[in-house]
């Protein structure tokens, strides 16, 4: 059972990586600068792919982290999702935004590597 201690250390870190996401208030409409030729308007192309791969990332990991906020107060948080056993402290302060154990986590992985 987690302590009240370990709620608020966690609670810190998922405060700490929703800051530290830097996320603007509004996303910047997709445009092309006047391009002198093909070259540069590829380069410009990838650059905004980046910069939208990066955004998406962004708003999964904000919304990963509030969803585990939301969670925190729940009897649930910490339980794993797969085995309903407890996910360890040491796991859950590295990931406050875990859901399952190391194991259930670990059997996933390897699932989808043999299945990759």
């Amino acid at each position: 059972m987690m302590t009240d201690t370990q709620r608020r250390e966690i609670q810190g870190h998922l405060m700490n990586g929703l800051n530290s996401l830097d996320m603007p208030h509004t996303i910047e409409p997709f445009a092309v600068e006047n391009c002198p030729d093909d070259t540069d308007f590829a380069s410009q192309l990838a650059q905004q792919g980046v910069n939208m791969a990066v955004q998406r990332r962004k708003i999964a990991r904000m919304h990963e982290l509030e969803t585990a906020l939301k969670r925190l107060g729940e009897t649930d948080y910490g339980i794993c999702e797969e085995c309903g056993q407890e996910i360890g402290t040491a796991r859950l302060k590295a990931n406050p935004s875990a859901r399952l154990c190391i194991h259930c986590q670990s059997a996933r992985e390897e699932g989808l590597a043999r299945s990759a």
